[in-house]
């Protein structure tokens, strides 16, 4: 087998251009389906990783999966909206830790750069993901965010900047008014749909909302298109006093907000149990006790998407097993055209004494080597390609 072995190094290395061909269709051919199973296994590592680490969701009744993809990844829209009450009321329980979300806004676009999605939610939320901070600090008054890494790197923002909420209705006289935020820290990359949005805290978004606001001290104002009338101590003001659209040290005491606070909107709810007693009990609370609200749990939403990415996945095998088939036609194909060619020289070589058995064996070893090298080339590729498409494929997720 050693002499066969080095007889066929020899003859590839003799016909050299026929072998490098042969090589880089096997290649290719082996290329694409391992490329393609590479990326999705890291595809459903990526989906489920974030599905499996969050326990429990809670929100308005509707569709399961867009709940599910607004909660862990902040750009699908959700069934509804539920109120801050319902967070309140998990809190309340005892068996959970309620983590409000409200991403219903956006960024305005700058530096050339679309807006990204505003997140409220509350300080325990960067404990829960374990978001660290790589530069200034966690929001603590009202108008202050924090940037993901990413949306701070592609806004050009960092800490000291400030950000303008995009308003959805530019027609809307009644609230909805844009909000400059203070961008006070910027996280650390999480590798995760955090590092896309801008996190603040739910009072702030309520803000934007036009559920609170506040006004301007014009009793002492000597602008006259401020002021619609001066009686003694009383002053009436005219139409031209609208909320702040940027909040400071000077008039946060302003800011106030109407109505109930437990009918606050919300467009989701995190909910982090104690123990597997508790998560199975609030389970049960929500699917009998409450008709607006649903507890879903995101790892079985996901699995239901995942299906579908399986029948993609079994299409591209069945492809790939077809190009496999066709590949090989060509190759014995190829090798019989080779094996007519060569006619004389295995005629030179039998009369030299060698036996068919050498011969068969001689040819075996040439098209081994040949599915060897391919093999080598195509392995290589496909881990290079995962490389360097890896985070496309998370930027395109998340």
């Amino acid at each position: 087998m050693k002499n066969a072995v080095y007889l066929a190094i020899r003859s590839l290395r003799w016909h050299f251009g026929r072998a490098v061909t042969i090589i880089l269709c096997l290649a290719l051919t082996l290329w694409l389906p391992l490329t393609v199973r590479l990326l999705l296994q890291q595809f459903r590592q990526e989906i489920s990783a974030r599905a499996d680490s969050t326990p429990l969701v809670i929100g308005a009744k509707g569709s399961r999966i867009d709940l599910a993809l607004h909660a862990l990844y902040f750009e699908a829209l959700p069934p509804g909206t539920t109120t801050s009450g319902d967070a309140r009321e998990v809190q309340k329980t005892g068996l959970a830790t309620a983590i409000p979300i409200y991403a219903k806004y956006r960024t305005q676009s700058r530096e050339g750069q679309p807006g990204v999605p505003i997140v409220g939610t509350s300080p325990d939320y960067y404990r829960f993901r374990q978001l660290r901070i790589a530069s200034g600090r966690i929001p603590s008054v009202l108008g202050d965010c924090v940037a993901g890494y990413n949306a701070a790197k592609r806004l050009q923002l960092k800490p000291g900047d400030t950000i303008l909420s995009a308003p959805r209705n530019a027609f809307n006289l009644a609230g909805d008014y844009p909000l400059r935020m203070n961008v006070t820290g910027v996280l650390d990359a999480a590798h995760s749909p955090d590092d896309e949005v801008i996190f603040t805290d739910t009072k702030t978004v309520w803000i934007i909302d036009g559920i609170g606001h506040g006004h301007q001290d014009i009793s002492k104002s000597s602008d006259q298109d401020l002021v619609l009338n001066r009686d003694g101590g009383k002053v009436t003001a005219s139409a031209a006093v609208l909320p702040y659209t940027e909040i400071t040290p000077g008039n946060l005491d302003s800011f106030h907000f109407h109505g109930n606070p437990a009918k606050f909107p919300l467009t989701a709810v995190l909910a982090i149990p104690d123990s597997e007693k508790s998560r199975v009990l609030l389970i049960g609370r929500y699917s009998s006790e409450n008709p607006t609200a649903q507890c879903l749990k995101p790892p079985d939403v996901v699995a239901e998407l995942l299906s579908v990415v399986f029948r993609i996945e079994q299409l591209v095998w069945v492809s790939s097993a077809i190009a496999v088939l066709v590949t090989s036609l060509l190759l014995a194909l190829v090798m019989a055209l080779s094996i007519r060619l060569r006619a004389a020289e295995m005629q030179t070589m039998y009369r030299l004494g060698c036996s068919r058995r050498t011969i068969i064996m001689l040819l075996g070893a040439e098209l081994a080597l040949m599915l060897f090298a391919g093999s080598v080339i195509a392995v290589t590729t496909a881990w290079i390609s995962k490389q360097f498409i890896a985070e496309s494929l998370r930027q395109l997720l998340f």
